[in-house]
């Protein structure tokens, strides 16, 4: 499947490419970055080509999934975004990560707006999930800048982890979802 460009003020978001390969190596090797996911040690090589593989066959499979996130001025792949089915609950989770240089600037956001509004609006999705480590505040935050309010602590990939979520009927009702 073909993986369309979305483009936001300061950042592109764009399938996966090989040359992404050794960049994602660097940011999934920042201890920081890695903070609170459920594998806070670098990253071999074989899991970053893994999770880069992983993403053209769930776009195949569901025809949405993450993008590689680009800073447009720089052309550098500062992160990922976009949704992800999951495998063990079949609910759709909105996903950001981002190199530690370009946190605090409201990128996470800004790339996240369009992938949440097209998961409602293109892909016709009922309710998205946010999952974050109830530590995260600046994760939270995100999440709620996106309208996704707190529902309950849950067990992921060996973690509690706060679950947030926001319905299609809660993203048509905001003010800012309007056209």
């Amino acid at each position: 499947m073909s993986i369309p460009n979305l483009e936001t003020p300061r950042l592109i978001l764009r399938g996966f490419s090989p040359a992404d390969f050794k960049p994602l190596c660097a940011i999934l090797s920042d201890q920081e970055v890695l903070r609170y996911m459920p594998r806070t040690d670098p990253y071999p090589p074989e899991s970053v080509q893994r999770i880069i593989d992983r993403q053209q066959l769930h776009w195949d499979t569901h025809g949405f999934g993450w993008y590689a996130v680009e800073d447009r001025l720089s052309t550098e792949l500062v992160g990922w975004c976009g949704l992800g089915v999951l495998d063990e609950t079949n609910e759709t989770e909105i996903k950001y990560l981002l190199k530690r240089s370009h946190w605090g600037r409201g990128l996470a956001t800004e790339a996240a707006l369009p992938c949440l509004a097209g998961g409602f609006t293109r892909y016709g999705l009922e309710a998205i999930i946010g999952l974050v480590h109830p530590h995260n505040a600046a994760s939270h935050r995100v999440l709620e800048k996106l309208g996704l309010t707190y529902q309950d602590r849950v067990h992921y990939w060996g973690m509690d982890l706060d679950r947030l979520a926001l319905t299609k009927t809660g993203y048509i009702a905001r003010p800012e979802s309007a056209p």
